[in-house]
């Protein structure tokens, strides 16, 4: 869909196998979400649906936040416009399970973080930026030089809360290094591209395992959501 940038951006990626199989991670630029599970997150679309202009005040997205802490967190304390996708870090708030050969298993959640380092825009540097202005750079910066994250994969220690992505893990956590992310080109058509994409947060490979049941919500949702972008 062509929609103006939104906040938080998002970061997906999709890993095609040599054996036809398909990995898929969604990301976002906010460490955490709103709300814990399904219901939550149905109530909290239903009370921005029911709070415009006209709404009485207290309106309903009012009151649901006074309810939702995690919520009202999320949606106030975002970080200011990034100068570009590129200058922004990402973060999959949903945890999964890494099953070694052994059988030792470790809870992680993954993380992007620039190459370039972050860099945000103030209020005056964003007045003179359009309402497409991040998918207008991209193209730009990526012709010039190749974009580049280092992907990690954050380790939670003992009563880290595996299963509520409202709760982000404490930063003293171990960070393991997966590798680097390098965006070298950008497609000709790349919203007839994004059309044709569909990712799914539960497609992982042997060995890895969806531990947080937001991800199998999530993964029965953007099937519809691909369907109307059709």
């Amino acid at each position: 869909m062509n929609i103006p940038d939104a906040n938080p951006r998002g970061l997906a990626i999709k890993f095609h196998g040599g054996d036809g199989s398909e990995t898929d991670l969604v990301t976002h630029s906010f460490n955490g979400f709103p709300v814990a599970d399904a219901d939550g997150f149905g109530q909290l679309m239903r009370a921005i649906g029911a709070s415009g202009p006209g709404a009485p005040k207290p309106t309903p997205i009012e009151r649901f936040l006074a309810e939702h802490p995690a919520a009202k967190t999320f949606l106030t304390t975002q970080k200011p416009p990034p100068e570009s996708y590129a200058t922004a870090s990402y973060f999959g708030v949903n945890a999964f399970k890494f099953i070694d050969a052994k059988g030792h298993e470790s809870f992680v959640r993954y993380r992007f973080v620039p190459k370039a380092g972050e860099h945000y825009l103030d209020a005056t540097a964003l007045a003179g930026k359009g309402p497409n202005y991040l998918v207008d750079e991209i193209p730009l910066r990526v012709a010039k030089a190749p974009v580049q994250f280092d992907w990690y994969a954050q380790i939670a220690g003992p009563g880290d809360v595996i299963d509520d992505p409202t709760i982000a893990w404490p930063e003293s956590r171990r960070l393991v290094k997966l590798g680097t992310l390098t965006i070298d080109h950008a497609v000709a058509n790349q919203e007839a591209a994004s059309k044709a994409l569909l990712f799914l947060p539960s497609r992982v490979p042997a060995g890895i395992e969806p531990a947080d049941p937001m991800i199998g919500v999530r993964s029965a949702a953007y099937p519809i959501s691909f369907s109307g972008r059709q």
